[in-house]
């Protein structure tokens, strides 16, 4: 029994010898690399001056994020939906229309469990997207028994307004409640 402990330690030895050989030739091979190409890492100092806005051609603006050839503006601040429309007009865009699951994907991701205005309304007794795209009855995400204008908020009128829930689905809500939004461009535009 005393003879296996030398061998066990002596293949250990031997195997963490490989290992650090390896990393060491790893470690050339990557440096070789980088000096060849020219790559710089940036300092911590360059990394936090970088933005969206240093470079050219950013298609969508400042504080916007882009996807699927759309721009996305993500409010900070609880407002009425009618008060969100018009903030996203002021910024040359619509409130999100929602137009695949894709989409709808994204804007769950990045709602980031907020209670989120979206461009979808039924103001005129009839549901409509804000810009006019043709509401689709099949491609919805409505909250099993949305939407149901309840009326128990004892609030004057019905829900109008839809919104994105914290788990994803759509809700019909109360115009005049307060919540963030989503605004939503073409990239370029």
């Amino acid at each position: 029994m005393f003879q296996w402990f030398p061998t066990v330690s002596s293949r250990i030895q031997c195997a963490l010898s490989a290992l650090c050989v390896g990393l060491l030739i790893l470690n050339i091979i990557v440096t070789v690399s980088i000096r060849k190409n020219n790559v710089q890492c940036p300092s911590q100092e360059q990394k936090n001056i970088i933005s969206v806005t240093d470079l050219p051609h950013t298609p969508c603006p400042e504080d916007w994020s882009i996807f699927a050839g759309s721009c996305y503006y993500f409010s900070n601040v609880a407002v009425t939906w009618e008060e969100a429309k018009h903030a996203c007009q002021k910024r040359s865009s619509n409130l999100i229309v929602i137009n695949s699951k894709t989409e709808q994907d994204y804007a769950i991701k990045v709602s980031m469990g907020q209670y989120t205005w979206i461009g979808l309304t039924e103001i005129d007794e009839e549901w409509k997207w804000v810009d006019g795209t043709p509401y689709n009855l099949r491609q919805t995400y409505w909250k099993e028994g949305q939407p149901n204008n309840w009326s128990g908020h004892q609030l004057p009128g019905g829900e109008d307004c839809a919104q994105l829930q914290l788990g994803g689905q759509w809700n019909d809500e109360h115009c005049s409640q307060r919540w963030r939004y989503i605004c939503e461009k073409k990239a370029g535009v």
